[in-house]
């Protein structure tokens, strides 16, 4: 009682709290690592979900928005069928969907594992450590990586291929686009016009679909037994391990609120009027 503060009111436990906080001290795990700091069990575990978020955000943006763009120009039934099948993907349950990976391409058909992060007798690695990099970790984590990547993959792809075929759809109808056509412009430098208007609103939507995968990754990650932050907040909130699952919760914010920002800069680089102030 005495080495956790529980000995101690309220009100100077919170106290205390706060001033442990503004040190970037967030305590102690009480059940999952007894003793050892929330700030380096959380930190072990932040690698392990960015390398599982960051290649669905970006593979999932371009490859959807190139998918949408074709959808919008190719038109009629075909059209039609990829903005079905980008919808119903979009409105998958990631952990359900997960759940039907697993059964399918792990339980029946044994093509990858269908629970963990790398086999125990390999050594763990992580994809950007080059000291722990070499081939049989590479293709051995490749194997656990798949299924938890793909579940969330898919249904990001939906999203970004439905918002970008609507977006090419109306920049195609626009006077611009109409103009440059009486002009004698080529197809392909039309619709390069048109793309390219049509992906700012897409861009924006980076900071949602990043909230939004941050959220859906924790209950991915749970079911992959990946070993993540989402994982670490399952297990603290079962043990109750109320310091594990503030610190986890202020991490996953930070994450966010820099993932936001970065976004926000990038917009610039995209978006010419933002970069130099509509001073055009």
């Amino acid at each position: 009682m005495k080495y956790y503060g529980f000995d101690k009111s309220p009100l100077e436990q919170y106290i205390t709290f706060w001033q442990n906080l503004l040190r970037g001290d967030l305590g102690v795990s009480i059940s999952l690592f007894p003793g050892n700091s929330v700030v380096s069990i959380v930190g072990s575990r932040i690698p392990y979900t960015l390398e599982l978020v960051i290649p669905v955000l970006i593979i999932s943006f371009l490859l959807g928005n190139w998918i949408g763009a074709k959808a919008a120009y190719i038109g009629g039934k075909l059209s039609n069928f990829i903005y079905f099948l980008s919808v119903f993907s979009n409105r998958l349950p990631s952990f359900w969907f997960g759940m039907v990976l697993v059964y399918l391409l792990a339980i029946r058909f044994h093509i990858f594992p269908p629970y963990g992060y790398q086999t125990l007798e390999i050594r763990p690695m992580l994809w950007w450590d080059i000291s722990t990099w070499n081939p049989t970790a590479f293709l051995d984590k490749l194997r656990y990586f798949c299924l938890p990547f793909i579940s969330l993959f898919i249904v990001y792809l939906g999203g970004w291929a439905t918002g970008m075929r609507a977006m090419v759809i109306h920049e195609l109808d626009s006077g611009y686009i109409r103009y440059a056509e009486a002009l004698g412009f080529r197809k392909n430098k039309v619709q390069s016009y048109a793309q390219r208007n049509a992906i700012l609103p897409q861009f924006t939507g980076l900071n949602l679909y990043l909230n939004a995968l941050i959220g859906e990754t924790t209950v991915v990650e749970t079911v992959f037994g990946w070993p993540g932050v989402g994982r670490l907040m399952y297990q603290s909130v079962v043990s109750q391990d109320y310091s594990v699952i503030f610190g986890s919760f202020l991490v996953v914010m930070i994450v966010v609120v820099v993932g936001n920002f970065i976004i926000d800069v990038l917009y610039g680089l995209v978006d010419p009027r933002i970069r130099i102030g509509g001073r055009a």
